[in-house]
């Protein structure tokens, strides 16, 4: 970029007259069409301007000839603008957005074909291949886009309002649920609205609130801890302990990519180190209280999670082994219809099934191309320049890969219960959250080269050093 700053003065077509700094910019801005992005452009090349002018002064020139020449320097003021508004633009990640959308209809013609090859007496024992589910793919594809139009900065500015307004809002929500298909907490709006999926949709608030608090100690580390706690109790309140761990771990990931870029004024290895002792002490205190004083059916999923392979596993993960057991590498596994039938909650289990009609071929090639769409995210996000972005980004990809490990391994049997998966639940408000998300990602990525650091209290804070000599 460099080379935009040095130009022939001789070849500036506004060179034939003294141009000042201000309206040498007012032109250049003029070409640029983002209007986000102007501010921060004029600011840049007033810098090398100004430090321009500084080097002339230095050399015994008077302020405003150094100031014209400088000017001159950065080249004709209409190129250079054009220049910046190539650089300086949104941009759509057509790949990734060609590749959730593969993904999804992939998805969905597996169990289309499989429900109509395959059907039962009500014909509803895949539910994920109900044609409806295309319509609720359509409209999520339309939210995320329009998500992805939105400036997650301003999600970002008002990051602790938003978190406190959706937690409060799933609390009454949930006050005044019902039950759906023998599942509780649903809310409609239109659409049965799963109160505890719209746990997931605090993840990106937090990294934005954890932004806030750039530049401070150890305070900084105990609000962090306090924000995690309202949405996780609301969770455990409303059932959805899976979805609660899945948000606890991701929270406990974004604090700790926060600890490790310096954001605060810390000693970054002794906090990890007590963050993450501390979270890895508390499951084990939970293990003993459940085996202790918990009911029966909980102390049974423990001791499926400790012995994946006892006969004293619970119902469901039975049955699925049994649906697995003899799965072919491609083609269905003889006696399938029988053993899927017997299945529970068959609408969790899409990877299990496709394992089982498709053969195991199939269903790792979707489960990798999957988790090959979230670690391009992953990527992409924790190499964004602006730190806002950067945090919000890598948290949403964090919580999809959890989601999908987690599934994967519940659709293994190595785990009991079930968990949501991106793309493979066969429920509607799962799906829609998935696509605000993935909108977000996206808006993280189309803003890339336009986005600016927010100010927090009207002032960015200063470069500081922690207490291990490194910059912040």
């Amino acid at each position: 970029m460099d080379d935009l700053f040095r130009g022939d003065p001789e070849r500036n077509e506004h060179g034939g007259r003294a141009m000042k700094k201000e309206e040498y910019l007012n032109i250049m801005e003029e070409q640029i069409r983002c209007k986000q992005a102007r501010a921060e452009v004029r600011e840049e090349l007033s810098s090398h301007i100004e430090d321009q002018t500084e080097a002339y002064v230095s050399e015994g020139i008077a302020f405003e000839e150094a100031e014209r020449m400088a000017v001159m320097d950065m080249g004709d003021p209409v190129e250079t603008g054009n220049e910046m508004d190539r650089i300086h633009r949104p941009k759509m990640d057509w790949k990734s957005i060609a590749a959730i959308i593969g993904i999804s209809l992939t998805i969905f013609v597996l169990q289309y074909v499989l429900r109509r090859n395959e059907p039962s007496t009500d014909g509803a024992w895949i539910p994920g291949g109900d044609p409806k589910y295309l319509m609720i793919n359509l409209i999520g594809w339309g939210v995320m886009i329009a998500v992805c139009y939105l400036d997650y900065t301003r999600i970002g500015k008002y990051a602790p309002q938003l978190m406190t307004a959706g937690c409060m809002g799933i609390l009454i929500a949930g006050i005044f649920s019902s039950r759906v298909n023998g599942y509780n907490y649903f809310v409609f709006v239109g659409i049965s609205i799963s109160v505890k999926m719209l746990l997931l949709l605090c993840v990106p608030l937090y990294g934005a609130i954890l932004y806030r608090y750039r530049g401070q100690g150890y305070r900084a580390i105990c609000r962090g801890i306090f924000w995690m706690l309202p949405s996780l109790l609301v969770g455990c309140l409303y059932g959805g302990i899976p979805v609660s761990l899945i948000v606890g771990v991701t929270y406990m990931v974004i604090l700790t990519v926060a600890i490790y870029k310096n954001w605060f004024v810390v000693s970054k290895k002794l906090t990890l180190v007590v963050l993450w002792a501390v979270n890895l002490i508390m499951p084990l205190l939970g293990g003993f209280y459940i085996m202790s004083q918990g009911a029966a059916y909980q102390k049974a999923r423990f001791q499926t999670v400790l012995h994946p392979y006892s006969t004293e596993a619970s119902y469901q993960v039975m049955t699925l082994r049994k649906l697995l057991a003899g799965s072919r590498m491609i083609g269905t596994k003889a006696g399938f219809l029988t053993d899927a039938h017997e299945m529970v909650e068959t609408g969790s289990y899409v990877l299990g099934m496709i394992c089982a009609y498709y053969g195991m071929i199939i269903a790792a090639v979707l489960a990798l191309g999957i988790a090959m769409l979230f670690l391009r995210f992953f990527r992409k996000s924790i190499k964004q320049k602006n730190q806002l972005g950067m945090i919000m980004g890598t948290g949403v990809s964090v919580v999809f890969l959890v989601e999908l490990l987690l599934y994967i391994l519940a659709n293994a049997g190595w785990l009991p219960g079930v968990s949501y998966c991106p793309f493979m639940g066969s429920g509607g408000s799962g799906m829609i959250v998935t696509y605000i998300l993935l909108g977000i990602l996206l808006s993280v990525y189309r803003h890339e080269n336009v986005a600016v650091e927010i100010k927090i209290k009207k002032r960015m804070y200063a470069l500081r050093r922690n207490p291990e000599g490194e910059e912040i």
